[in-house]
């Protein structure tokens, strides 16, 4: 059975976290802090050939936790937004199995889980008066399942209602509506109130209330 000796692990010039490993005198890959712990990959540990193709696998996934960590700078992600981020055209190819279990370690470290992405989801868009409506089609086309959607959505209905949250999105305008017409304010709130995500019935409801008010 061929085996090999670690001779030199050093960390790398760009990334102190990242680590460069040598076998029998030879660079041979480079390695997440993580993976250099949890195998001990020390200078003097002697590895056999089978025993290197799991680590070079788990190199790979902690490779790409790197660009992982990169993108939850800007915001969490779901768990079909990190698969396609590696079937986007011009990435270099990942199998499956290494995208697989790229999810399951994020999702062990708690970076995945679309129970918690969709409730930071909502909260998001609610805040910027987004209809329940449109927030429901982000989120499946995110993924999100419906038992879920439908879950975080409801809970956050009881907080602010459908009502008060397109009437203080509406507010925001009335400054500089306040001198058209009914007709064409009317218009207007219209299609702003539907472009945001309310439901036909409810704007209808909120825009005359403000025209009354007028």
């Amino acid at each position: 059975m061929t085996i090999m000796k670690i001779t030199q692990v050093e960390p790398q010039k760009k990334n102190p976290k990242r680590f460069n490993l040598f076998l029998d005198g030879e660079f041979a890959f480079g390695a997440d802090e993580d993976l250099v712990v949890n195998r001990r990959l020390v200078v003097g540990k002697i590895i056999s050939a089978e025993e290197l193709d799991k680590i070079l696998f788990e190199a790979e996934v902690g490779k790409l936790m790197e660009k992982m960590y990169r993108l939850w700078n800007i915001r969490q992600r779901s768990e079909r937004e990190v698969r396609n981020y590696f079937r986007i055209k011009g990435k270099e190819e990942i199998s499956q199995l290494v995208i697989d279990a790229l999810v399951e370690t994020l999702k062990k470290k708690g970076m995945v889980n679309d129970l918690e992405f969709a409730k930071a989801w909502v909260e998001a868009r609610r805040r910027k008066q987004k209809g329940i409506r449109a927030i429901k089609a982000e989120l499946f086309q995110k993924g999100i399942g419906k038992e879920i959607i439908e879950e975080v959505v409801s809970r956050q209905s009881s907080v602010v209602s459908e009502e008060e949250l397109a009437r203080q999105a509406l507010e925001k305008k009335m400054i500089i509506w306040k001198n058209l017409s009914a007709l064409e304010f009317k218009k207007k709130a219209f299609e702003f109130l539907i472009r945001k995500g309310f439901e036909y019935d409810l704007v209808k409801e909120v825009v005359e209330k403000e025209i009354r008010l007028m």
